[in-house]
């Protein structure tokens, strides 16, 4: 009787090291997963500017093309109008304009790669918290099987 008081108390003792040890993994991967989530957060930001940029500078282009080579156009630089040649003025807002759709494209990129992250750690983490309320369900039935015995 003694022996088997040991076994089921050393039994219960790895148990508790390997819960232990996975709810440690679980809060590791948790971890993880909110500092995925912070950078695809942080990818959001930029996104906007850049998007907000291409839209505006979609619109100069569009009002550029309208004007005919005849029509004078002036850039802002500093609290000064300077005179400024339409192709060279087309040609600085195109650049501009693929710059911002190379920089979202690559925002676009990292989220995409993030996301996939964030859903492969998510999957892992349920799976995870599946295996211990598993766990811990057996554990109660193996006590209240134990109950009525008295040992």
């Amino acid at each position: 009787l003694t022996q088997l008081r040991e076994k089921k108390k050393t039994a219960i003792m790895v148990d508790r090291a390997e819960a232990l040890k996975m709810q440690s993994i679980l809060q590791e991967e948790v971890k993880k997963l909110q500092e995925v989530q912070k950078k695809i957060q942080k990818l959001s930001a930029p996104r906007g500017a850049y998007l907000t940029q291409l839209t505006e500078n979609e619109a100069v282009l569009a009002e550029l093309k309208l004007l005919s080579e005849d029509d004078k156009v002036y850039k802002l630089m500093g609290p000064v109008l300077v005179l400024q040649e339409l192709e060279t003025s087309k040609s600085q807002v195109q650049n501009r304009i693929s710059f911002f759709k190379k920089n979202l494209k690559a925002i676009e990129t990292q989220t995409t790669d993030l996301t996939k992250k964030q859903v492969e750690i998510r999957q892992k983490v349920q799976g995870m918290q599946q295996v211990m309320i598993t766990a811990q369900r057996q554990a109660i039935d193996q006590k209240l099987k134990q109950k009525p015995g008295g040992v």
